[in-house]
């Protein structure tokens, strides 16, 4: 019986939690980036780390650590610098892109999604008549979720295609086209453009290994396996409803 009661107080005590203002727990990350290189290889986190601090150069210092698990954390010391930072995406580290999420209130870096990253992507053979705003945005939304519409090559005189920014999703493959119908007789497609791509497969679409590495590779035979002429081609995604060769044919520039 008196050892019941022992362990009776033990649990008692257990149940006693501190208390610890969140406001003061949120602050610790308040004006923090957690990141990852969208690649499988190891990355070397001094020459990371080095080579980041270079290159942004934030004027009130920066403090990067390796939190494991292939995630890193980039600790700013002004607003200032953050925000440079945020708005010069996408950033590359050896050919690799970077993924950058900042940390919200009651989020745990180590578990924060890393899979979206911001792009620029330019929108050809679209008639003059629909490079407007709205036009922008369902692009921007169709291939992720819309950001910005840069309207200074219209304001240059130059203005052959759309220059949008958005966000996408990099488990996904790049979409490299969308069917636009006129009025109710004329269809056209509009045909997209990534800019900056980081290290990029020709055979899935997808960012982050190239066509030795793609799981999807072993699932074709060898003798199917082309490569476009130039990354402009292959800059699209492969419908999943859409067969390996098929995919494969379009991407040539059959369609």
């Amino acid at each position: 019986m008196e050892e019941a009661l022992a362990n009776l107080n033990l649990l008692n005590e257990e149940e006693e939690a501190f208390q610890e203002d969140v406001r003061t727990v949120d602050h610790v990350y308040s004006l923090c980036l957690v990141g990852c290189c969208l690649t499988d290889s190891v990355v070397h986190f001094p020459s990371l780390r080095n080579t980041l601090a270079d290159l942004w150069h934030p004027i009130k210092g920066i403090c990067i650590s390796d939190l494991g698990g292939k995630r890193f954390l980039f600790q700013f010391f002004h607003e200032v610098d953050i925000q440079r930072v945020l708005l010069g995406t996408p950033w590359f580290f050896n050919i690799h892109l970077l993924l950058l999420h900042r940390i919200q209130p009651g989020e745990n870096p180590l578990l924060v999604p890393l899979n979206l990253a911001n792009c620029w992507v330019q929108i050809h053979d679209l008639p003059p008549g629909l490079m407007t705003v709205s036009m922008a945005e369902q692009f921007g939304n169709f291939l992720g979720q819309f950001l910005d519409y840069d309207m200074s090559f219209s304001s240059k005189g130059f203005h052959t295609f759309m220059h949008i920014k958005a966000r996408l999703e990099v488990s996904k493959p790049l979409k490299r086209k969308k069917k636009i119908l006129i009025l109710t007789d004329r269809v056209i497609y509009a045909r997209f453009q990534h800019e900056k791509l980081s290290l990029f497969c020709f055979i899935c679409g997808k960012l982050g290994h190239g066509e030795s590495f793609c799981p999807f590779r072993t699932s074709i035979e060898p003798s199917k396996i082309g490569f476009g002429r130039d990354i402009t081609l292959w800059a699209a995604t492969r419908r999943q409803s859409v067969s390996a060769s098929k995919w494969l044919q379009d991407a040539d520039g059959s369609d």
